[in-house]
């Protein structure tokens, strides 16, 4: 290797940095994508002086300072949990955070810029309020079905859980006097509920037995094309009309078919005195966000389905409105219910697209002013509306991209929008009712979704009236729990062109009337095809005529669309199964249905080798792979099976419970299989399967709907836990063991692991790479994992936090992935979040970290490199396969590169001390 020479130039650097950021060495830094719903991502201080801002894509915490006149600049970051997707102030200087995917909640201090405190919850919070006197933090936990109650002056104190009669408790909101708490419950569900297909074929029903049933009178609409083969026999959705009776969208009565009922709690009600609760009933299907007007009254928005209505050709680009719901605090049964489109009289499928701009899609925050003026916010549509306290409509509002948060500062006019896919704050003139200003920040979201989320959310390019899109039933990329039928009377016979269980040509042909199917989570599926219950669509891109037929376009998408889109979806994952243990291990013992439990070791063993079909077939012939799926088409031509279907994935089954059909008081209204057969998974395996004598029989059901319950949903149940020392617990047996349990996982490359800590009012990043070793945000500085956690105090909180095996280097060290470490970076004056922006001046080699140049940094470099020790990794490459460091030839010629660039000045000597 060359000695320094103090003649190196600019251009060499430049040169070093095209080498290690052209490399595969930074190949690892890839971002995952979880698509977490934003629920409260915005929050002004009391004093309006600082505004806050989650990062969803970062990690982090984004803070800006508020001037006299309203205006925003950036103030700086806290890195916090992974997905955070709320916040809000407790006091002027403290913020809490929620991590949905971390299941934790970072408290930060905002004066030293760090986080103060982790709390560990249970599975997805979702978002805080403060209320009460003495005063509490309210916690919605969305997948618990819970509201935890901390104190914040006693956090070791164990939260109070109050249980919600509800599904996905999300959004909160609190009265002026904080004696109420209010939580939206996302998945509220509309009371609309199925009949199975043996039922609708009763000669007793409402249609003599007729089945595929008339949805017009005693016709069809649109008519039943000729030369249709006789259409399979179909289930039949219902839904509960203000007088309690079932009907469904041809008004014919089956509630004596009905023996089940719905609460359809909307809203739950929080007395903080006593933490009581009550409900408030019937406002929405979807209840996205919340808020109280200043005379007390409480507003919803969200989307109403009509799912009752049947036919892709009936429903056409009017099956999701956009509603307000409202109820005032003293009688949560007077609700008024506003549609947020008033232009829109869904007799028409298409406006053009001037008149589309009108339309206000996918709500998802709401902000109130003193005289009782409304804002609210279309992620999907990109613009905010205005109203008047009579819910009159002033005012449209062209924003950024995806808004989502909104916050009214009344006493300069301006309302703060955070802007979610494209990673701004935009600032609007509350008197023009015109964006002032827009504010970006770092944003590391990939390319895939960047160019295909729109072919989801946006309801102006996405459907004919502007108010809905694809994710009008496929939520935030997940599904709206209900079943549809979009089947198409007019339709043609298509012919099965997928792998047929039963063998080429033996598949009875896909039928255009295919009956009611519940709708499918987007996550994940990428990669199972075909697609559909039936397996009908060959790939995403076979959904196109959908933007016209049933979404209201006038044209399809064309090809370069359509592959963005499924580059996109490709990346939307589904988050940790909450029933597997912290190593991904599964339990002895879970809940199943029916108040029993069921052990998913034993579950899988049966699943994967008992015989429960003739022939000889296990549960794993038809589900096998990573998803649950062989991807073929099971035709067997029996009278419980009345058409060909895919062998369905079994991920998220988990998200399916909540209907019984023995109960009077559900949340749901669908379950299990494509037309939701089945209210829980041991109904499912009593049909059709044999799992040997009764009793025995008993026992291996329950075991097997636990296996399904705890199905290995792809993302490891490690990523996003995290774990703080700050000093008092540094030699805590619990949480020594949570460590310890990552950093095994970390040493196998199952997951990442990084760290943060504040030193000296500095935060610095770390990234673990293997043997104890953690590398720092500065090239070459490694620190011990163990001094690391020793080093921790209540002045300087270390917390570590499990991600994606190769994302690991650009959450913890390199925020930017340019191949420069962050602290590099900022120190040499370049930026860490900008890739563009490169260190003129990185002394790369300095590897002993003594602030000179010379042949010592070489010794050095090649002990470690002759050892095949980590800290050789200098180019930060990873195995393809174990996602571990790699030490090879390249790392020492990337080595001998920043060597021979050199470094005309050094001074990253702050540090140098640390921990060695």
């Amino acid at each position: 290797m060359k000695r320094p020479n103090s003649s190196r130039t600019t251009a060499g650097l430049v040169a070093l940095a095209m080498l290690l950021t052209t490399s595969a060495a930074f190949a690892q830094n890839a971002w995952l994508n979880w698509e977490s719903p934003h629920v409260h991502p915005l929050d002004l201080s009391p004093d309006q002086t600082r505004l806050l801002a989650v990062n969803t894509a970062d990690q982090r915490l984004q803070i800006f300072t508020v001037d006299a006149g309203g205006n925003l600049s950036a103030a700086g970051t806290v890195r916090v949990g992974v997905e955070p997707v709320s916040v809000r102030f407790r006091t002027a200087n403290e913020a809490w955070v929620i991590n949905h995917l971390s299941d934790s909640i970072s408290i930060v201090d905002l004066n030293a810029g760090r986080v103060i405190r982790t709390i560990l919850t249970g599975d997805e919070p979702a978002d805080v309020v403060f209320a009460g006197t003495p005063e509490r933090a309210y916690v919605s936990m969305s997948q618990l079905n819970q509201v935890h109650v901390y104190n914040p002056l006693s956090l070791a104190t164990a939260p109070t859980v109050l249980p919600i009669q509800g599904e996905e408790p999300r959004a909160l909101a609190r009265s002026a006097d904080g004696s109420r708490v209010y939580v939206a419950l996302f998945e509220s569900g509309n009371t609309s509920t199925i009949i199975d297909f043996p039922v609708v074929s009763n000669a007793s029903g409402p249609y003599g037995g007729q089945n595929p049933p008339p949805n017009v009178g005693t016709t069809f609409d649109p008519p039943i094309a000729g030369g249709l083969d006789t259409p399979p026999p179909v289930a039949q959705i219902v839904r509960r009309s203000a007088d309690g009776r079932f009907r469904d969208g041809n008004s014919r009565d089956w509630t004596n078919f009905v023996t089940w009922n719905f609460h359809d709690h909307d809203v739950a009600i929080i007395d903080t005195s006593n933490n009581s609760l009550s409900y408030a009933n019937g406002l929405m299907t979807t209840v996205m966000a919340i808020g109280v007007a200043p005379d007390g009254r409480v507003l919803t928005v969200g989307t109403e389905a009509t799912n009752e209505q049947r036919f892709e050709p009936k429903v056409k680009a009017k099956f999701v409105r956009v509603r307000t719901g409202s109820f005032p605090a003293a009688n949560p049964a007077n609700t008024l219910i506003a549609d947020l489109n008033p232009h829109l009289d869904y007799q028409s499928t298409f406006l053009d697209p001037t008149a589309r701009e009108q339309s206000l899609g996918d709500p998802r925050g709401v902000a109130f002013n003193a005289d009782g003026t409304a804002w609210v916010s279309g992620m999907g549509s990109n613009n905010l509306i205005k109203t008047d306290a009579t819910g009159t409509r002033l005012a449209r509002i062209d924003v950024g991209q995806g808004p989502t948060g909104l916050a009214l500062n009344a006493a300069v006019n301006r309302l703060y929008v955070l802007n979610k896919f494209d990673a701004s704050i935009s600032v609007v003139d509350t008197n023009t009712n015109q964006e002032a200003s827009r504010l970006s920040f770092f944003d590391p979201t990939s390319t895939a979704v960047r160019l295909g989320r729109p072919m989801l959310y946006d309801t102006h390019a996405g459907s004919g009236l502007g108010q809905t899109a694809c994710a009008g039933c496929h939520v935030d990329a997940r599904t709206d729990f209900l079943a549809w039928d979009l089947g198409d009377p007019s339709g043609a016979m298509k012919t099965v062109n997928q792998t047929c269980v039963q063998g080429p040509g033996n598949c009875r042909p896909w039928h255009p009337m295919k009956g009611p199917l519940v709708t499918q989570s987007l996550q994940g599926i990428v990669g199972t095809e075909p697609l559909h219950w039936r397996g009908d669509r060959e790939n995403l891109a076979a959904f196109a005529p959908a933007f016209v037929g049933l979404q209201g376009l006038d044209a399809q998408p064309n090809a370069t669309a359509m592959q963005q889109f499924s580059d996109f979806i490709a990346t939307v994952r589904y988050p940790p199964n909450p029933f597997r243990n912290l190593d991904n291990t599964m339990p002895t013992s879970i809940p199943v249905s029916n108040g029993q439990t069921g052990n998913p070791n034993t579950g899988q063993t049966i699943f994967q080798t008992q015989p429960v079909l003739p022939g000889g077939a296990t549960c794993q012939t038809c589900h096998a792979g990573p998803a649950g799926t062989t991807r073929r088409i099971d035709d067997p031509q029996l009278a419980a099976a009345p058409q060909a279907m895919k062998q369905a994935q079994l991920r998220g089954m988990y998200e399916k419970v909540g209907w019984s059909i023995g109960s009077q008081n559900n949340s749901k209204g669908f379950g299990f299989n494509s037309n939701s057969d089945f209210d829980n998974l041991n109904a499912l395996l009593s049909v059709g399967f044999n799992f040997g004598p009764p009793q025995q029989a008993v026992t291996a059901r329950r075991d097997v709907e636990a296996f399904m319950i705890a199905f290995d949903n792809g993302t490891h149940a490690a990523i996003g836990q995290q774990v703080s020392f700050d000093g008092s617990n540094n030699a805590d047996a619990n949480t020594l063991a949570r460590l310890s349990t990552l950093q095994t996982l970390a040493n196998a490359g199952t997951i990442g692991l990084i760290a943060e800590r504040n030193v000296a009012g500095v935060s610095r990043g770390y990234v673990y790479i293997t043997q104890g070793f953690m590398l720092a945000d500065r090239e070459n500085d490694f620190v011990d994992l163990t001094a690391l956690r020793d080093a921790a105090t209540a002045a300087s909180v270390v917390t570590f936090t499990a991600v994606g095996a190769r994302t690991a280097y650009r959450a913890g060290v390199d925020r930017d992935s340019d191949g420069f470490l962050d602290w590099n970076e900022t120190n040499a004056g370049s930026s860490p979040d900008n890739a563009a922006s490169l260190p003129s001046n990185a002394c790369l080699a300095d590897y002993n970290l003594d602030g000179t140049y010379t042949q010592a940094d070489v010794d050095a470099f090649t002990v470690a490199f002759n050892a095949t020790s980590p800290k050789a990794n200098f180019n930060h490459s990873l195995d393809p396969t174990t996602a571990l460091p790699t030490v090879n030839a390249a790392d020492q010629t990337a080595f001998t590169a920043a060597f021979n660039a050199g470094c005309t000045t050094l001074s990253n000597t702050l540090f140098a001390n640390d921990f060695e």
